[in-house]
């Protein structure tokens, strides 16, 4: 019976401060931009650190200039899964293919931008340590862009084979 007379008021005491949590939450904290979270400052941060402006806005890429090359990235993500369904075409065509789209989208986003803007948002890119911030080719990096694992090929220039 003492172990209740211990156990009882601590259960009481618990229920009674949740609620008193839940009818008074804390305060919203406010961001710089006047937005609002209800998440926390990260624990140890002293300092905040400002948004920097996207590499493209660095450059003077206009909205629109972005907007197109992202079409641009789209079409050619499309014409490649169309390549990698074509069950007619062997791998080494289908490489072949996908090599072509990529060089025409690639020869259609530089004629988007001026050389300046090209250099000033590789420039900008390098410093940010290289990332490009996005795009990339259709299989994020496991393998060819049909799904396939990538061929070493031999000095003839022919793929090599699994046995």
């Amino acid at each position: 019976m003492s172990w209740l007379k211990c156990v009882f008021p601590a259960l009481l005491a618990g229920i009674v401060f949740s609620s008193a949590l839940a009818q008074n939450p804390l305060p919203p904290q406010t961001l710089p931009g006047g937005g609002a979270t209800t998440h926390p400052p990260h624990r140890g941060s002293t300092t905040t650190h400002p948004r920097r402006e996207p590499c493209w806005e660095v450059a003077g890429i206009s909205k629109g200039a972005r907007e197109q090359r992202q079409a641009l990235q789209r079409q050619a993500r499309q014409e490649i899964e169309s390549v990698c369904a074509n069950g007619s075409l062997s791998m080494l065509q289908k490489r072949e293919e996908i090599r072509q789209i990529h060089e025409r989208e690639r020869q259609q986003a530089e004629a988007l931008i001026t050389p300046q803007q090209q250099e000033a948002l590789h420039a900008c890119q390098q410093e940010r340590g290289g990332g490009h911030g996005g795009g990339g080719h259709l299989g994020g990096g496991h393998g060819g862009p049909c799904g396939e694992m990538p061929t070493s090929t031999h000095p003839a220039g022919e793929p090599s084979t699994r046995d």
